[in-house]
């Protein structure tokens, strides 16, 4: 298998030279320290990981329509008590939705409409 190193030679080897394609291989790591800590990523992709169940985004609909109780959340999407507290608390973690005590009912509400907005945005790729 043809290493980087290698691939990038046969691409621009001519362009740099050999010492040139070392500073040019240097330059593209800095870069990639540039764009962000790893950390910074992995919170990024908690949160979209977060917006790729369709149950989660079907209790973002309903949480924008209005507040809920676990317990709404489970009449309104035919779901068993585990299976939407593990959502909402996966939402929650997320900064997706918000949790309020109201005596002994915990009422969750989206903690901001941009949430909604980016969910229902449509993406024009092409």
């Amino acid at each position: 298998m043809e290493s980087v190193q290698e691939r990038l030679k046969r691409r621009y080897g001519e362009v740099y030279g050999t010492r040139g394609l070392e500073k040019y291989i240097s330059e593209l790591k800095k870069l990639a320290k540039e764009i962000g800590e790893e950390s910074y990523f992995n919170a990024k992709a908690r949160f979209f990981k977060a917006l790729s169940d369709p149950t989660r985004l079907k209790i973002i609909k309903l949480l924008a329509e209005r507040e809920m109780c676990v317990c709404e959340v489970m009449a309104a999407l035919n779901l068993t008590q585990p299976n939407a507290s593990h959502h909402l608390n996966l939402l929650e973690r997320e900064g997706i939705v918000k949790k309020r005590r109201e005596g002994k009912w915990i009422v969750y509400k989206l903690s901001t409409p941009k949430i909604l907005q980016l969910m229902e945005s449509k993406l024009r790729l092409k």
